[in-house]
């Protein structure tokens, strides 16, 4: 374990510690989506998002993951100031921002509302696979996505 004093050094309080952990994992998830979307472009833009799926597939399947701890920290408090929910919400924000670069690059209409649609279906399958802890609802929302996707991509000129 660790002493109040040691723990204090580093956080000032349990609230920095919390948005230090978040922050951390939001690092990490950047990390792992970027690798698995980088180079993306106009044609091949649907393979790439749905990588986005492949690296929460894998997260899943790593025996110490127990959920989307961005996911967690948004709706455990019902404060909008608590600063673990703002820091979460900032994450989940940058990844749009990921979404909507991607979108934007392919010619999408009005990358930020793809952005936003896209960002619901995965945070629908990170709540789902955290709550049923199976695969089908996973499966179901690559298929949305991949629909979505392909809508977009129509729309292209």
């Amino acid at each position: 374990g660790v002493t109040k004093t040691t723990f204090y050094n580093y956080f000032e309080s349990k609230e920095n510690f919390a948005c230090a952990v978040i922050h951390r994992f939001g690092e990490e998830l950047h990390t792992r989506i970027h690798h698995r979307v980088e180079g993306s472009h106009a044609k091949d833009v649907k393979r790439h998002l749905l990588k986005i799926f492949d690296a929460w597939d894998k997260m899943f399947g790593d025996s110490a993951f127990q959920g989307c701890m961005l996911v967690g920290a948004g709706v455990a408090s019902g404060d909008v100031h608590d600063p673990a929910r703002k820091a979460a919400i900032e994450i989940k924000r940058s990844l749009l921002s990921v979404y909507e670069q991607i979108a934007s690059e392919a010619g999408i209409p009005n990358p930020a509302q793809f952005a936003m649609r896209f960002g619901v279906l995965v945070d629908g399958v990170l709540i789902a696979r955290h709550l049923y802890g199976d695969q089908k609802e996973a499966d179901e929302a690559r298929k949305m996505a991949a629909e979505l996707i392909d809508s977009a991509l129509k729309e292209v000129k």
